[in-house]
């Protein structure tokens, strides 16, 4: 590209390592998109849903040199970012409106659903996130709300045939819980440890149990 358009197209000190890769693979840069392309990716990126016309329209005839920040905060501020970005996070704790197993009946797991978009629209702080839904039936005086979030710790299979044995169900559904919090909130795959101590991770049986003993303590029928 002539120079001129390179100032352009180089307006951060990421863009010119960037560069410098493409120089050395003999490419060069696409075209600056167009206020309209970037809105939609904006959109796509932060809410899920493309813009409306009216909001296209709007930024596009706007006088303003920071239009493309304006619609940033806008995309933020919309109930749609929350749903968009809490779909990764929906994955991780395993959530369903249904039991699983063979019946797979119906449950109402929407209300936790919609406790977590709230949270991420609010910008609830990582660390509160996180302990409300792992123990917020345990916080003092705890609100609904914060009982409401445990249900993170509901969204595994629950088995509802009359023949089961409570006990041995009791223990998946710990299990369950153990490994979710190792693999969604840890990085760490603890359901080695269940069996012996870990080959790879610092990390032995008896480590396992003790995180196992927490979600035990719980008074419920398997």
């Amino acid at each position: 590209l002539p120079k001129t358009e390179l100032a352009d197209w180089t307006q951060n000190e990421i863009d010119a390592f960037v560069l410098e890769k493409m120089e050395e693979n003999n490419l060069t840069p696409s075209q600056k998109a167009e206020e309209h392309t970037l809105i939609r990716r904006m959109s796509l990126d932060l809410t899920g849903l493309p813009p409306n016309a009216e909001q296209v329209s709007r930024y596009l005839s706007s006088s303003s040199e920071n239009v493309l920040e304006q619609a940033i905060d806008e995309f933020l501020a919309s109930p749609s970012y929350g749903e968009r970005m809490t779909q990764v996070w929906l994955d991780v704790s395993r959530y369903a409106d249904s039991h699983g197993y063979q019946d797979d009946s119906y449950r109402s797991m929407w209300p936790w659903r919609d406790w977590v978009i709230h949270a991420f629209n609010k910008n609830m702080p990582y660390d509160e996130f996180l302990s409300v839904q792992l123990a917020g039936d345990l916080m003092p005086n705890a609100t609904k709300e914060q009982i409401l979030a445990t249900g993170f710790n509901r969204n595994h299979p629950i088995t509802q045939e009359g023949g089961v044995i409570q006990e041995e169900y009791q223990s998946y559904y710990v299990v369950d819980r153990t490994n979710t919090l190792g693999k969604g909130i840890l990085g760490l795959t603890l359901e080695c440890a269940k069996c012996h101590d870990h080959k790879y991770d610092q990390l032995s049986q008896k480590n396992y149990f003790e995180i196992y003993s927490f979600f035990n303590n719980v008074d419920e029928k398997g």
